[in-house]
Formats: structure tokens, sequence, C-alpha cells
């Protein structure tokens, strides 16, 4: 019966209900979106270093993030391979450079190194091999930025402070947070290419752990051992990365207050539609309380009414978030997310709209049924 005399309430006026339901499914795409562009952003910062496959990082002290390490001598690598529960290290260069277009337009990129083994190269190749890079001159860059590169396949040439480069190999799906273009190549290639760095040097040294050993215990052996170095787990560098980029630099708290604002929004424009209808139906209420109708039951209306409401309202809106993610999936800024990040914001957004409810239930339990009979 409450869930009857709800609907009815709902759809007395139709326009006024579908106009609410597409206004909490709008303000659901705003916030599930800028929460995908959040996962987005923290997957892109932490795509090179999850991919690579190891267990630890080591690099020079104070390292803010992945992309700014600087330089350390290359005989850490030797160093390390000495130190109990290593099972093999290989370095990693992590520069920037400026690359000349065909036309002569400058583009500044990340250049990555790498060692012998490729390890930390492109995870996903549309053309060529990852181990194309340690021939002379070759360079891998990734298809969503050919056009920013001027380039259009590979065989084409361009240049890195005057050395020449050659495209060897197309990658799939390697962002960039910093809108600086990845460029891989060897780690010998790579010091002509960024004149910052020695051949003496490089930046992170990438340790794989023997399968007993514990990383942690691997990174205080490493610190204790190896000078003027700092040791960390795939999963605390990702973490201290991520935090630079969305945290010290500001740039995540504004997507997240963007988020949070569509969700209060979302409750206010709830709360108003619910409010409305009650007071619109409150002559309707007072008859069922002298029929009757407990006032508990006329608090199942409202919550009847509110779930309805959101939960047509995140349907649509979560809809609408599939489509645009999967058209957002082949650019350089993709909305992403994960099934406890989205089952979190639907929660969220119901409770807001629920939350919202309270404000409309206060009319009702000021309804004297005798003013039914006063009228």
């Amino acid at each position: 019966m409450s869930i009857k005399i709800s609907a009815g309430m709902l759809l007395h006026r139709k326009a006024r209900f579908g106009f609410t339901v597409l206004g909490i499914g709008a303000l659901f795409l705003l916030s599930a979106s800028q929460i995908g562009l959040l996962v987005g952003w923290c997957n892109t910062i932490s795509a090179v270093a999850s991919h690579a496959g190891v267990d630890v990082w080591v690099m020079a002290e104070q390292t803010p993030a992945w992309d700014y390490g600087t330089a350390i001598p290359r005989n850490r690598i030797y160093q390390v391979r000495n130190i109990p529960g290593v099972a093999w290290a290989e370095g990693m260069y992590v520069g920037w450079s400026m690359w000349q277009r065909p036309d002569g337009r400058r583009v500044s990129v990340a250049v990555v190194g790498l060692d012998k083994g490729s390890v930390g190269g492109p995870w996903d190749m549309q053309e060529g091999e990852v181990d194309d890079v340690h021939l002379p001159d070759s360079v891998i860059v990734d298809e969503l930025f050919l056009g920013t590169l001027g380039m259009t396949g590979v065989g084409e040439e361009a240049e890195l402070y005057g050395a020449k480069a050659v495209v060897r190999g197309i990658s799939r799906g390697v962002r960039t947070f910093t809108a600086s273009p990845f460029v891989f190549t060897s780690m010998k290639t790579a010091s002509k290419y960024d004149k910052a760095y020695q051949r003496d040097e490089t930046t992170y040294v990438l340790v794989r752990c023997l399968p007993d050993a514990d990383p942690g215990r691997v990174c205080h052996a490493i610190r204790a051992r190896v000078p003027s170095v700092e040791a960390l787990t795939t999963g605390q560098l990702i973490r201290r990365s991520i935090s630079y980029w969305m945290v010290e630099t500001g740039m995540g708290l504004t997507v997240i207050l963007t988020a949070v604002l569509g969700a209060l929004v979302c409750a206010v424009v709830t709360s108003q539609t619910l409010y409305t209808i009650t007071q619109d139906q409150l002559a309707n209420y007072a008859t069922l309380l002298a029929v009757g109708f407990a006032r508990r039951q006329m608090l199942g209306c409202v919550i009847v009414q509110g779930l309805v409401l959101s939960g047509l309202g995140v349907l649509i809106g979560s809809l609408a978030y599939v489509g645009l993610s999967l058209s957002s999936a082949r650019t350089p800024v993709p909305l992403e997310t994960t099934p406890a990040v989205f089952a979190g914001l639907v929660f969220a957004s119901v409770g807001s709209c629920l939350l919202g409810c309270l404000l409309s239930v206060k009319a009702i339990f000021r309804i004297d049924p005798v003013s039914l009979f006063r009228a």
C-alpha cells in the first residue's frame, strides 16, 4: 500500500517527476565523471611504475615523484645486485628533452631509457617490439601522440636535441599526465637526447626480489648498505607520485571538490522535490492519518520516493557515464573507475538523496489530521 501511495504521489505530476530524475542523473554523471577523471589521472601517473613488474625502486633521496627523478651513479646497479634478497637489478633513465618534428616545431617530451632487459618499457605494442629500442637511434612512441609528434608511422625520423631519432615501434595506451609524451629508447641512446645526464649515470635501479624475500626488508637493506639513495617498494613509489601530483600540486583537490559539490547539489534537488511533493499532498497525508495510517508509514512513503528518484537518477547517470568512459578509452584523458569506487559513489549519491528526505519529513510530522475536518 505504501509503495502504491508513493508511486501515485510521484506520478501525480509526470513532468516534474521526469525532470527531477534527469536532474539527479545529470548530477550523478557530473560526480562520477570527476571521480572517473581522478581515477584515470592516478592510473596514468602510476602506469609505467605499475607495469614494470619489479618489486623495489632505488633512486636519489627525496625524489618527489616518478617523473622527477634525478641522476645517481650507474654503479649503484652493481651495488644493489649484491644485496641479500635481490634476484636481479637493472637501470632506467627518466629525463626530459625537446622533440623536433619534421616541420620544425618543437615538443617537450619525457625520455625513458631502458636497460638491456627492456624492463619498464611499453606493455602493449601496436607495431614493433619493445627490444627495438636497442637498435641505433631508435625510439618507441605511443599512438595517442603521433599527431603531436608529427609522426604517422614506423620508420619516420625526427630529432632530439639535434640527435637523430627513428621511430621503430608504436605503443598503445601509454598516456602522460604532464602533457609531454613518453619517448622510449635505450639507456645508451638516452644520454644523447638529454645532455643533463652522463653515460655513467642513471635515474632508477629496478629490483626484482627473490621469491622468499620481503621487498620491505630488501628496501631497508639497500638503504643501509648503498650510500645516498632511497629505496621504495613499487606501491610506495606509486603512492608518493600520486600524492605529489594530486595533493601537493592541488590538482586532485579541485576534482574532488567538484565531485562533492555535485553530490551535495543532488541531495538538495532531491530534498526540495520531495518537500514540494509533500506540500502538495498534505491533504492526502492528513486523510491517511485520519483513517489509521501511522506516521512511520508516512515516513516509509517518503523514503520510497527518495529511493525511486535517486535510483532512477543514478541508473540514468550510470548509463551515460559508461558511454563517456568507453568513448574516452582511446584518448589521452580517460574516465576510469573500479568496482569499489563506483559502488562507493552510488552509495554516497543515494545516501545523500535519502538524507535530503529528512527536510520533507518535518512537514509530515507536523500534520494535524483534525485540520482536514476543519477545512
